[in-house]
């Protein structure tokens, strides 16, 4: 399990998850989310393109971070979810909750 963040000047910043993501490794996830939205950037996209796993406890820290991005005028989108994610986050209603792109650039394109 990986967890990177990029940011090319003028965007978003991109948090990128790479590996299974289970209960013990949900806490980085938990803390880059939160250090991205307390160094001022409201927005950001999560790129899953390389996730393999992600359970209910990652989840959850997306959700909280989608509620401090909320508070801040800003929101969290995601980005190449695979097939089975894709599913668990429809199955779930987390499309209410989250916009979910095909692609980085895509989301980027949307998220401004």
């Amino acid at each position: 399990m990986n967890v990177t963040v990029t940011k090319a000047d003028g965007s978003v910043p991109v948090l990128g998850l790479v590996g299974e993501f289970d209960a013990l490794e949900s806490d980085e996830v938990r803390q880059a989310l939160a250090k991205i939205l307390a160094d001022g950037e409201p927005s950001l996209v999560v790129d899953l393109s390389k996730m393999s796993f992600a359970n209910s406890t990652t989840i959850a820290c997306f959700i909280s971070a989608q509620k401090n991005a909320r508070a801040k005028g800003g929101k969290i989108v995601f980005a190449a979810p695979d097939e089975f994610f894709h599913k668990t986050l429809l199955t779930l209603g987390l499309d209410q909750v989250f916009s979910i792109y095909g692609t980085v650039d895509e989301a980027h394109q949307a998220i401004g």
